[in-house]
């Protein structure tokens, strides 16, 4: 089994709250759990720290990122930044097969919500917001920083608490987009994204201020 495939099942895992944010990984377990040798077990390790949902610590051990209060806290201001930036972006360039993309992204994660999958449908739902905006580097930079608040998020089992509020900003956001009004998105988005990320932080074992 190659190093790749062993790199996206525990990846998997990562995102699906398996692994908590902090847990060591270690390559015994894994590389009994594949039946192979702890050699593609490391390269596996290394896919994943390049990855940034894994850090390698003293003894050569490998344990999931946790980010304190204050590195949350940066990775949202960035989210802040960077999604409202590109859903304004793209509410100027919308064209009605893209406004249907939307719709039908949006139906999908409506359905999604209720399984474990929620969290790819929520992805697949801004992806398809942003796209129009054309702007494909930032669109990899958001989707690494929502990959490191999803560890987190799945690791404490926070989020889907609020399906209702987040289904109900979702349909807010596409409305506006259908109407053309890009203040009134990039609000509902900011406000999304905020309530994300108290929620998150009040899930934060230990002291919220470190």
């Amino acid at each position: 089994m190659s190093a790749e495939i062993i790199a996206a099942a525990v990846e998997a895992d990562i995102l699906n709250g398996v692994f908590k944010p902090g847990e060591d990984l270690k390559q015994g377990d894994i590389a009994a759990r594949f039946a192979v040798s702890r050699i593609p077990v490391r390269d596996a390790l290394q896919l994943l720290a390049s990855r940034g949902l894994i850090e390698h610590v003293p003894n050569r051990r490998a344990r999931i990122i946790c980010l304190n209060r204050n590195e949350i806290d940066e990775v949202f201001d960035l989210r802040l930044l960077l999604e409202t930036d590109c859903l304004k972006q793209a509410i100027g360039r919308l064209t009605p097969a893209e406004l249907d993309r939307i719709d039908a992204a949006l139906a999908h994660s409506n359905v999604d919500a209720g399984g474990s999958s929620w969290a790819q449908g929520d992805w697949a739902f801004h992806r398809t917001l942003y796209l129009p905006a054309g702007r494909m580097r930032q669109l990899a930079m958001i989707e690494d920083l929502r990959r490191t608040c999803r560890i987190h998020i799945a690791g404490y089992g926070v989020l889907p608490s609020r399906t209702g509020k987040w289904l109900q900003d979702h349909e807010e956001i596409v409305a506006a987009c259908h109407a053309g009004s890009a203040d009134t998105a990039v609000a509902v988005l900011s406000d999304h994204i905020e309530g994300a990320r108290q929620t998150l932080v009040a899930a934060l074992p230990g002291d919220p201020g470190t």
